[in-house]
């Protein structure tokens, strides 16, 4: 499959008027017929017009040819249609080409690399075999050591059930080999960390609750593509939506952050002993996703969620920043778009700071520029969206400039979104 070059997107950065920074004022007019989110399926929800400051223009610079960090120049979204579904999506470099790429599984079974290829946007060509039957990629990391970025999923058989299995690439978007790690009933949560600090990446697979069964794994690995199972405690009620992160200054990813009942739980790893905490939640936010990163510099983990205020019918960017006590301070709110759903950190804009995006499926997506000390004042709409939460959001560098470019796939539509930063 080819796709149209880049040089052929039109440039579609929105500028929306001005309003007051207050919460009520400026994110309070989100009344239309809603999707089904809290409040039930009726009227109510997101899909409306939405004010919101933005003060982030494009800067003079963009377009002259010359891309310099701190430049935002972005081209409008666009889509491209799979011949299947897209059922998961995962970003990784494939091959040693300009930047990164991603792969994705479809309907049909099928595992596809997409291969970005500068001046043709992303070539695909599916693995001539499908692996088994409802592939699901998980997470990336280079498990066997070779160089070749490789990924962990999962699959279903008839006769064995669901397979988490090390799927080892070649570093050119095909596959060596796969290795089988486990057979289990069913998988909430599967993710790639190096667990116990020994520089080998690791699986880690949280399965169903059941009375008296321990239900995390983990699954050392040597940096041969081998692993050794160890079965760690029980973690009450997990939920697909998570992150694994490094909370801690220790920087190992052995925490969970989980949307639990539209709020947040923390379940922190050390010494084998679980803590479990979770920050104040103000009561009128419904959080759909969270993600964590160090935002202020202190090397400890800090919050970010993405939440539908219920009692504006808004959507708002959650912060809370950690402290050196473990606990987390009470968040400072930011209004983003209407419907999002979806967020990312990232450098979107090269200048050596972390940023919040956030997507949904209102037309824009919303940029809010870090400032290296845990605040985000500045906002920015740009021209991406139509993805609903469940979907995948990606940011990356596609093209290898040292600037974000936002991707993501849709499970209604089948379709693959791209938004490119451009000089």
């Amino acid at each position: 499959m080819r796709t149209p070059s880049l040089l052929a997107l039109v440039c579609l950065v929105a500028l929306l008027p001005a309003c007051n920074l207050d919460i009520k004022q400026c994110i309070g007019d989100c009344l239309a017929i809603g999707d089904g989110g809290p409040g039930g399926g009726g009227l109510g929800g997101e899909i409306g017009s939405c004010e919101i400051v933005d003060n982030l223009f494009e800067p003079t610079t963009c377009h002259d040819g010359v891309s310099q960090p701190g430049e935002l120049c972005f081209v409008g979204t666009l889509g491209v249609d799979p011949p299947s579904p897209i059922t998961s999506s995962i970003v990784l470099p494939l091959d040693d080409r300009f930047g990164v790429d991603m792969l994705i599984t479809q309907a049909n079974d099928s595992v596809t690399p997409q291969l970005f290829n500068v001046g043709n946007f992303f070539t695909s060509q599916a693995w001539p075999d499908p692996l088994a039957t409802t592939p699901v990629l998980h997470a990336a990391g280079d498990f066997d050591e070779d160089g070749a970025v490789d990924v962990v999923a999962t699959t279903r058989t008839l006769t064995e059930g669901r397979l988490i299995r090390a799927l080892l690439l070649d570093g050119a978007g095909g596959l060596a080999e796969v290795r089988l790690v486990k057979n289990v009933e069913s998988v909430v949560t599967l993710d790639a960390a190096d667990w116990n600090g020994d520089g080998h990446l690791d699986i880690v697979a949280v399965t169903p609750p059941a009375p008296g069964v321990d239900n995390l794994f983990v699954f050392l690995g040597d940096g041969t593509g081998e692993f050794t199972e160890t079965v760690g405690p029980v973690i009450a009620r997990p939920v697909p939506t998570h992150v694994l992160a490094a909370l801690d200054a220790d920087g190992r990813s052995d925490d969970f952050v989980f949307t639990d009942d539209a709020g947040g739980r923390i379940v922190r790893h050390a010494g084998g002993q679980q803590i479990v905490t979770a920050p104040g939640m103000p009561a009128e936010l419904w959080f759909h996703e969270f993600a964590v990163a160090d935002l202020d510099g202190d090397g400890l983990g800090d919050l970010v969620g993405v939440a539908t205020n219920t009692e504006f019918e808004s959507s708002e960017a959650a912060v809370f920043l950690q402290r050196d006590s473990g606990e987390f301070i009470d968040p400072v709110r930011y209004p983003v778009h209407c419907d999002a759903r979806l967020l990312a950190l990232a450098d979107l804009d090269g200048d050596g700071r972390l940023d919040i995006i956030t997507t949904g499926t209102n037309a824009f997506s919303t940029f809010r520029r870090g400032d290296g000390a845990g605040g985000f004042a500045a906002v920015r709409s740009i021209s991406f969206g139509g993805l609903q939460e469940g979907d995948s959001f990606f940011v990356a560098d596609f093209k290898a400039d040292g600037t974000g470019d936002l991707a993501g796939t849709s499970i209604a539509t089948g379709g693959l979104l791209f938004s490119a930063s451009v000089d």
